[in-house]
């Protein structure tokens, strides 16, 4: 019974004989001496001297927000938030990529374009360059391999 206790890992309170409590993290028994851990350091307790035992944290829910050296593991105060359908790296619409071809050709600027689809200005502006090169305007060697990609979907946005 003593034995299911003091498992090694567990959060346990002990009152030795005289009445003393000590609570800590049983790190290892043996030899009829019990070895916890706490946050002033390793203490070591003869079990010979323990007048009772009881487990802080049975359920496994508790025992899986410490560590191995029974300190708590850091958690952030906010839960995360899943990125919606306004990230960054989401795909281009033909909607989307038609009306991008109507802003470069009104001249709007990269970083304005970027603001208002919600984009960087860097995706915006590998688009503007193979926008220009699927127009005639400039070379595929001359644009990024990035870029290049790009040409062929901008024909057929171009073209219907």
């Amino acid at each position: 019974m003593l034995a299911d206790l003091l498992v090694p890992g567990r959060l346990v309170l002990l009152r030795l004989a005289d009445g003393t409590p000590v609570a800590g993290r049983v790190r290892a028994v043996a030899d009829g001496w019990l070895s916890l851990g706490d946050l002033d350091g390793e203490q070591a307790i003869n079990l010979a001297h323990v007048a009772s035992v009881r487990g802080q944290d049975s359920t496994p829910e508790a025992t899986a927000e410490r560590d191995e050296g029974g300190l708590m593991r850091p958690r952030s105060k906010e839960a995360p938030v899943k990125v919606g359908a306004r990230a960054v790296g989401r795909p281009w619409t033909e909607p989307e990529l038609k009306g991008l071809a109507d802003a470069f050709l009104d001249g709007h600027q990269d970083g304005e374009l970027a603001a208002r689809f919600n984009r960087t200005r860097s995706q915006v502006t590998e688009l503007h360059r193979a926008f220009e090169c699927a127009r005639g305007n400039l070379v595929e060697d001359q644009i990024s391999p990035a870029a290049q990609t790009w040409v062929p979907r901008w024909r057929r946005v171009l073209a219907g």
